[in-house]
């Protein structure tokens, strides 16, 4: 025994750990070293390994105590030589019991060798079941040194304690020892649970100690369980605390770590008191969990909850304690506090809670998290006191201060730490993250510099930093290479970036089967795109990734495809930047070469999004939808407002496949609401819809994915300042499509329940539409009582009431109408004839500083027209008239102003307005056109004229010609009056203009024979009008 524990003693004087293990192999061997005897009897289960098919033929017994077996057994497996181990075990078992049955074979004797098996199997089991270290996991490892694969399997384990219990005559029971190694080298917590009930079934629930529990729990506090093994951690505590046996210290230690790793935080502090109201003692064991957890999430609040109720429990508070409650402040961004304890760890009394090297580099690494340079490089200047001689700044403290420091301050600690190699102790040598760090903080002063030259000073800093990494002779790995080549990216270098990247590539081919290299090394590549990018070099970035990237399979990223995308956009060549199509082949190609994984919208979301605009742009719905559902997995919401997009911009718009797409795509990243649909996403469905006029299908959308219930519950609170879940454009839109479908009930109805039910406030675009509606439904409703000959019930609901409601409201919601909405509202008042609200609608519009336009001032003439209010209209004309710069009459201006003064009998005034608007080119009668024989004639075109302005057109025409020398008129005069068909009901200017012929004038004038939509007066009764006027007068 002494010559094993001197072979493992002495071992560093050999080269690595094979050595370790041969040399106790050969010590194994030598005293295992005699005459071959057959295998034992075959009722033993068979091992599994070749070591039970020969044994030695002496009796080593007499040689090693069973105390010592056990001894060698745990250290042979403690150094890997399990084989060794294994072989010995089942040597000294079988000896022992050689002695046994030849022996006297007394009860005394009996006991001794079964507890000697027991003892030495038990401790082979634990050998098994731990995890060998790392260092014993190598690629060219000795023969007898096995990984976990081949004896740390449940398998192997189980067969172990078969063979212990059967394989020696009389049956062995195993101890709780033995049971716990084997749950020991069991990972997985639910086997584990399924062997412990086997255990329990074939043992009895008395043969299983709180020992055997607490494995089983300590399974489900590993990482793999940190989401739900806190379920079955305390559904296992509550079956002990029923049935037994009752949980320990330790086991509430398990579950209170398994609780806190899977973030319920509340269960532990719960379970936490049950044990402090309980008889377990508590120890600092039972509150680390929950102070690691509390710590790394930076809840310091919680943390120094806890401290303070470890105090009240008599707990020694200790230096670490307070490095957890200092990572916690570090975590929470409150450097400033940390530094505060610090100093209260710096004057403390007690030794227990004196800082240590921790202490400080966890508060340097705060002040650094929070770009507090001067606090940090004050805290670095203090470890290089002497306060603590035992503390020093040491490689971490080193690097966590130039990951804040200034660019030339971050090289100047590197040239102190190679300095520190004359020093006799406290050398501090430069790893590859001292340099790393330096250039990443080159980069962030890059990124907040504006000028040019500044720039370049730091980016020469950073190379400076690169080379002294090569003069250091350190492996520059790929997070070197890749900091600095995203710093040439920053500065807008690409061919540094490439060059360092070919630098790279010379040395980067053997590890490139190493993921986490790999994964850096990909990140090199998207620096180097992305610098390409932006010099516009699109040729470079696509072959960078088809020819390099695809070949080597280095992982895209999200930033790769970005960077493809925009070097495209910004691409050299004017025809690639400003042809859709050719960006799209072009991304088309990268697509096509993309790998499963890469199809997911977490790293290609930016490809798919920018493909299915192009294809958009080009009005290609049906391509736009095949790069969308080459999707895999849920969409996000640039890919899914982008398709729906192009849902509602194409022509026709694609309404019902954006309903589809919205209902099958209800679960997106990034997305909240009760449907999971982006804000962004849904709007662009509800606009699909409503520009089909498909406001019912849009308004159900809206009900189903953009109705934030918890708003609904609470819209009594005016202050809050929640955003709703659908855009205000949306809601305009189907405003509009309601307007378009002549429901402006609906439209009203939406602008009314905005604020309650979907948490937007109207702007001035959803009155503007709301107004335009109500005065559309003015105008039919107006028609309808015209063809009807019906009389408006002033009882009943008037839309131009509620435009004029609605313009109110907007006032007295601090939104400025807009000269649309002013005029909107005009219209409607003009329509029912209230030209007093219209006159009264201009003054308010002039109060609020917004001069009226043609079409406000033409209805508010029109409005005074239909209400008699002749001398109003005229003023309004005279207004118009007044402002020749800016606004000119048109037709409709002097055509609304003549029937008001031919109803008010004002015939010489609106003769007198009719020729100024003549003289003025506002209007002219006459046109040429071909008579029925194909003869080109001059005729007065009256079928767009109202009948009073037509009646002064040809009453003036006709006394226009008694002042003319006397000469015969040669051919027909016709007046064009039309066929009727733009007149609400009968024709008007046919009858109105032939009795103003007949009757008024005693002319002879009949209907054109072959266009009913002409009246045709010969020379003959032209001139015979005139004389019968010259003679009468």
């Amino acid at each position: 025994m002494k010559s094993f524990e001197e072979a493992c003693q002495k071992r560093q004087h050999f080269d690595d750990n094979n050595n370790v293990t041969s040399r106790l192999d050969n010590l194994v061997r030598d005293l295992l070293a005699e005459d071959l005897l057959p295998t034992q009897n075959e009722d033993s289960v068979e091992a599994n390994d070749d070591s039970r098919n020969e044994l030695p033929c002496h009796n080593i017994t007499s040689r090693i105590t069973p105390r010592d077996a056990s001894s060698l057994i745990r250290l042979l497996g403690r150094h890997g030589a399990l084989t060794s181990m294994l072989t010995f075990l089942r040597r000294f078992c079988h000896d022992i019991h050689e002695i046994n049955i030849v022996g006297s074979g007394s009860t005394t004797q009996s006991k001794v060798a079964e507890e000697a098996i027991l003892y030495a199997y038990t401790a082979a089991i634990a050998a098994c079941s731990k995890p060998q270290p790392n260092s014993l996991v190598l690629s060219s490892q000795h023969p007898n040194q096995s990984g976990d694969s081949q004896y740390r399997s449940k398998a192997f384990l189980l067969q172990l304690l078969e063979e212990m219990e059967n394989g020696y005559g009389k049956r062995i029971l195993p101890n709780s020892y033995t049971l716990s190694a084997v749950l020991i080298g069991i990972d997985d917590g639910l086997d584990a649970l399924k062997l412990l009930e086997t255990f329990v079934e074939k043992y009895g629930a008395d043969a299983i100690t709180a020992q055997v529990y607490n494995v089983v729990l300590a399974c489900f506090s590993g990482e793999k369980y940190n989401s739900n093994g806190w379920h079955h951690a305390i559904s296992l505590l509550q079956r002990m605390k029923r049935q037994g046996p009752q949980p320990n210290e330790q086991s509430f230690s398990y579950v209170l770590q398994s609780c806190a790793g899977s973030g319920q935080v509340k269960v532990a502090l719960s379970l936490l008191d049950e044990v402090r109201q309980s008889s377990l003692e508590t120890t600092p064991k039972l509150y680390l969990p929950l102070l690691k957890v509390a710590a790394k999430d930076g809840h310091s609040d919680l943390v120094w909850s806890l401290i303070n109720t470890m105090k009240g429990d008599s707990i020694q508070i200790t230096t670490m304690h307070l490095n957890l409650y200092l990572q916690s402040l570090a975590k929470a961004g409150l450097h400033i506090k940390a530094l505060g304890v610090l100093r209260g760890m710096i004057q403390h009394s007690d030794p227990m809670q004196l800082p240590d090297l921790i202490s400080f580099n966890t508060v340097l690494s705060a002040c650094a998290n929070s770009n507090d340079y001067e606090a940090a490089h004050a805290l670095f200047d203090q470890m290089k006191g002497e306060i603590f001689e035992n503390i020093r700044p040491d490689v971490v403290s080193f690097n966590t201060l130039i990951s804040c420091a200034p660019p030339q301050t971050g090289l100047d600690l590197i040239h102190e730490m190679r300095l520190t190699r004359r020093n006799r102790e406290g050398v501090v040598v430069p790893t590859s993250v001292t340099f790393v760090n330096s250039i990443k903080q080159c980069r962030e002063y890059v990124k907040k510099e504006t000028d040019p030259d500044i720039r370049n000073d730091i980016f020469e800093i950073a190379l400076s930093v690169l080379s002294l990494a090569r003069n250091e002779r350190i492996s520059l790995n790929t997070f070197v290479y890749s900091a600095a080549i995203w710093i040439a990216e920053a500065v807008g270098d690409s061919s540094v970036a490439l060059q360092l990247l070919q630098e790279l590539n010379r040395d980067a081919q053997e590890r490139s089967d190493d993921d986490q290299f790999r994964s850096a090394y990909g990140a090199c590549y998207d620096g180097v795109i992305s610098a390409l990018s932006k010099d516009g070099l699109y040729r470079e970035a696509l072959a960078l990734y088809h020819y390099e990237m695809q070949p080597l399979k280095l992982p895209s990223t999200r930033n790769t495809y970005k960077s493809i995308v925009y070097a495209l956009d910004n691409a050299n060549d004017e025809e690639v930047k400003n042809s859709q199509s050719k960006k799209a082949a072009l991304l088309e190609g990268v697509l096509s070469r993309m790998v499963k994984r890469d199809r997911s919208v977490e790293v290609g979301g930016p490809l798919f999004e920018a493909l299915i605009k192009l294809h958009g742009e080009k009005g290609s719905f049906k391509a736009a939808k095949m790069a969308f559902d080459s999707i895999i997995g849920p969409c996000d919401e640039p890919c899914l407002s982008a398709i729906l997009r192009v849902c509602s911009s194409t022509t026709p718009t694609h309404w019902k496949e954006a309903v589809l797409l919205t209902h099958s795509s209800d679960v997106v990243w990034g997305a909240r609401g009760p449907g999971m649909i982006p804000t962004r996403a849904l709007s662009y469905a509800v606009i699909a819809c409503a520009k089909s006029d498909q406001w019912k299908e849009a308004l159900n959308l809206i009900d189903l994915y953009g109705i934030d219930l918890k708003y609904r519950r609470a819209a009594v609170n005016s202050d809050s300042k929640q955003r709703g879940l659908v855009s205000i454009n949306a809601i305009n839109s189907v405003i509009r499509a309601c307007s378009r479908d002549a429901r402006p009930d609906v439209a009203v109805q939406i602008l009314n329940d905005m604020h309650t039910k979907y948490n937007i406030s109207p702007n001035e675009t959803t009155y503007r539409l709301a107004i335009i509606a109500c005065n559309q439904a003015e105008h039919r409703e107006r028609r309808q009582r015209r063809n009807t000959a019906v009389a408006s019930n002033p009882l009943e609901f008037q839309w131009w009431e509620c435009s004029l409601s609605l313009l109110r409201r907007m006032r007295e919601d601090e939104i400025r109408p807009s000269v649309q909405a002013y005029s909107s509202t005009v219209s409607s008042l003009e329509a029912a004839g209230q030209w007093q609200r219209a006159i009264g609608v201009l003054q308010s519009m002039r109060e609020d500083g917004e001069l009226p336009n043609l079409y406000c001032l033409n209805a508010a003439i029109s409005a005074c027209e239909k209400g008699g209010a002749w001398v109003e209209a005229l003023e309004l004309y005279e207004s118009i008239r007044s402002q020749k710069s800016s606004i000119r009459r048109n037709f409709i201006t002097v055509n609304s102003l003549l029937i008001a003064l031919e109803k008010a009998s004002q015939v010489e005034l609106a003769e007198s307005i009719y020729q100024e608007a003549v003289r003025d080119k506002i209007m002219s009668p006459w046109v040429r056109r071909y008579d029925n024989d194909g003869t080109l004639r001059r005729m007065m075109d009256l079928h767009k004229f109202s009948a009073p302005m037509a009646k002064i057109a040809v009453r003036g025409y006709l006394e226009s010609l008694l002042t003319r020398k006397k000469k015969a008129i040669r051919g027909d005069t016709i007046f064009i009056v039309g066929k009727g068909k733009g007149s609400e009901g009968k024709p008007v200017l046919l009858p109105t203009i032939l009795n103003l012929l007949r009757e008024e004038l005693g002319v002879d004038a009949k209907v054109d024979d072959n266009n009913v939509g002409r009246i045709r007066v010969t020379g003959a009764s032209i001139d015979n009008f005139i004389e019968t006027r010259r003679w009468k007068e």
